[in-house]
């Protein structure tokens, strides 16, 4: 991991359009969720998605958001894909595409896509965070300014657009944000309709959950990938189950309080190391006991659980989810290997781990 390099930002402009355009590749996919999403970074950039990080459409600093999502880059993208094309060359493999989804329709609503933080107490196998931070150029760790955000969002608000969807989450962890509830509070207050929703690993202590139990949040999902701290911490590395779940326990007690309708969610992924019918039945039961509904949610990759769906479901009694199209991605994730103890990522990790 010590030879691995952050990617340069590849800058992509509305100059580039013609090239694009003549480079453009014939596609069985119908969309993909650029079409109707925008992902602002922490550090105030949008990238194509959060599915392409390193590929920057705009920066927060310099465009109306918007003027943007009419603009004629994302004008390029829907019109790409509505003709039967992928509008860039590094639309290949991404999973953001979609095989079922009508690129023609009129997109007066977006959803907006926010990374409160690129900051995390956590090393997850397969974030983009964990990959950046242990890269022999670090990007720096920043958060979202506020006032970029709140300009955002009245400019949209002026724009007469819909915000159909606003995820305060990305590749860190949102609870860094020190205004991660006042960014819950604006959206809906412009926005009153929209759908509102925070994930956070939950390794915080009980004020934190008290912040964010009433403040305007549609769904807090809670990411909690195990039963005890050898099942969790296999993905969740430098996480403390107990610490985790105890938050889930505050903030289900600071909504009951307040009588918000904020809805409190255990979101269990599924992977070969914690998807055993008495792993999963446990899970089941402990969100009993603390008063929470929990979901289960399939992933790709080597560790992703090789259970059939239809199995799973059986024995949840509910269906179980997956926030991409299988056949948008070749399965593989950021390679992150099991580091062994002495090694310098083991040490940075456990350092982490003591601050955090």
């Amino acid at each position: 991991m010590g030879e691995s390099i952050t990617p340069t930002l590849n800058m992509v402009t509305e100059e580039q359009i013609p090239r694009f355009r003549e480079n453009r590749v014939k596609t069985n996919f119908k969309g993909c969720t650029q079409l109707y999403q925008v992902f602002v970074k922490a550090d105030a950039t949008i990238s194509c998605s959060c599915m392409r990080y390193w590929d920057i459409l705009a920066d927060l600093h310099s465009v109306d958001l918007a003027t943007f999502f009419n603009g004629p880059l994302m004008s390029f993208i829907r019109d790409s894909f509505a003709n039967g094309y992928e509008p860039f060359s590094f639309c290949e493999g991404c999973p953001s595409r979609l095989t079922d989804f009508d690129a023609r329709q009129q997109f007066d609503y977006i959803d907006l896509h926010i990374e409160p933080s690129n900051q995390c107490n956590l090393y997850c196998e397969a974030c983009i965070c964990t990959f950046e931070r242990l890269t022999q150029n670090p990007p720096s760790r920043v958060s979202l300014d506020y006032e970029l955000y709140e300009k955002a969002l009245y400019n949209i608000q002026a724009a007469g657009l819909r915000v159909r969807h606003l995820a305060l989450v990305g590749f860190g962890e949102p609870l860094f944000h020190s205004k991660a509830p006042d960014m819950a509070r604006l959206g809906r207050k412009l926005f009153p309709d929209c759908y509102i929703f925070l994930d956070t690993n939950g390794n915080f202590g009980k004020q934190r959950a008290e912040e964010i139990a009433d403040c305007g949040l549609s769904e807090i999902r809670l990411a909690l990938d195990g039963v005890d701290q050898s099942s969790y911490e296999a993905y969740r590395r430098a996480g403390d189950f107990k610490r985790a779940f105890q938050f889930a326990h505050d903030l289900a007690d600071a909504i009951r309080l307040s009588k918000s309708s904020t809805r409190a969610v255990w979101k269990y992924i599924l992977f070969r190391h914690n998807d055993s019918d008495n792993q999963i039945l446990t899970a089941i039961k402990m969100a009993g006991e603390i008063g929470i509904p929990i979901i289960f949610d399939a992933t790709v990759g080597s560790e992703a659980s090789k259970r059939p769906a239809p199995e799973i479901a059986a024995l949840t009694g509910k269906p179980i989810g997956c926030n991409i199209d299988p056949r948008s991605t070749s399965g593989e994730i950021l390679p992150l290997g099991i580091p062994e103890k002495s090694s310098s990522l083991w040490r940075r990790i456990n350092r982490f781990r003591t601050r955090a």
